[in-house]
């Protein structure tokens, strides 16, 4: 099986590369520049229609979606653990529906914060407000749901707290305090120290050098 990731560095890609690494999966990749416009090309429109990233290149076929494409990685290597094992159907769609949340709301929350520009032709300032309004509620969720130390599904690391990891770190690039959540930083810690981690930020930032990305100091 061949597998390719195009990805952005510190893009949402960063937790499909993570499940990737998690999952001892050999891959190749490709950094598509979003800053140069290179999502918007002939050639990476023939993968995905939409311009985005992540997409993952699976033999002749491509999943798009970072939902669908970490419940495939699931279910390619469950030794992994990139989701808990469970036993009944419920719990497999509590699941998808847990990868579903970070990606269909929390994100555009993240996206208010950090790029409000995108969703306004005129002053952005009351998009922005918004999402860290939203943003709030979410982490004033996620942190009392981690008070006792734990990860999003109790004992078990999961792909979902590297999900949680790379929204709450982009919204704090974008202004969003996250001193009042100590949990919610202590699960972010405990993420960057996993090797897997580690690994995908050095692919990175080879990746961003290869492609001449410089990001804002």
């Amino acid at each position: 099986m061949r597998l390719k990731l195009y990805y952005f560095p510190r893009a949402c890609s960063r937790v499909t590369m993570n499940a990737l690494e998690e999952g001892g999966l050999a891959y190749e990749s490709e950094v598509i520049n979003i800053m140069a416009g290179h999502q918007k090309s002939p050639e990476y429109l023939a993968v995905h229609p939409s311009g985005k990233v992540p997409a993952l290149c699976v033999d002749d076929e491509v999943l798009t979606e970072n939902a669908s494409i970490l419940s495939y990685l699931n279910d390619l290597c469950p030794e992994a653990g990139l989701l808990p094992s469970v036993t009944t159907p419920l719990e497999r769609a509590q699941q998808k529906s847990d990868l579903i949340w970070c990606a269909g709301t929390v994100h555009p929350f993240v996206r208010q914060v950090r790029m409000p520009i995108r969703f306004t032709d005129g002053d952005p300032s009351g998009v922005q407000a918004k999402g860290h309004e939203y943003l709030s509620g979410v982490a004033q969720l996620v942190n009392a749901r981690l008070a006792d130390g734990s990860w999003w599904y109790g004992e078990a690391w999961s792909i979902v707290d590297v999900y949680l990891t790379w929204l709450f770190g982009t919204a704090r690039s974008g202004g969003f305090a996250l001193d009042d959540y100590p949990a919610l930083l202590d699960l972010m810690q405990r993420v960057a120290e996993r090797p897997a981690f580690q690994r995908v930020l050095e692919h990175e930032e080879v990746g961003a050098q290869a492609a001449g990305i410089q990001f804002p100091a």
